[in-house]
């Protein structure tokens, strides 16, 4: 007979004992904010259902890990929950598809 523990410490407070790890030094230090008040506020939820600030973070992380290419980066999102939370992702969730706009 097996006994499922319960999660002693969620997601978010594991990552918060974990040392930080340049990218989030990187967008702790960054403001968007000037990007954002430039996007139109009917595109801030994304055609694709994505939240834009979250679609920009992936991509600047791209440049910074030196992640070649889009479908390279959807396959970093995809195995790395640590990269795709810090990216502004849901954990367990969906990533965008990099045929989607």
């Amino acid at each position: 007979m097996y006994i499922r523990q319960q999660c002693l410490f969620s997601f978010e407070d594991a990552l918060k004992m974990q040392p930080q790890t340049r990218l989030e030094q990187i967008f702790i230090t960054l403001d968007l904010d000037p990007v954002f008040n430039k996007i139109p506020i009917s595109s801030q939820g994304g055609p694709d259902g994505y939240d834009t600030a979250s679609k920009l973070r992936a991509v600047i992380a791209a440049r910074t890990e030196h992640i070649p290419s889009t479908a390279a980066l959807v396959r970093r999102l995809k195995s790395d929950p640590v990269f795709r939370y810090n990216c502004g992702f849901k954990v367990f969730g969906s990533v965008p598809n990099p045929t989607s706009r």
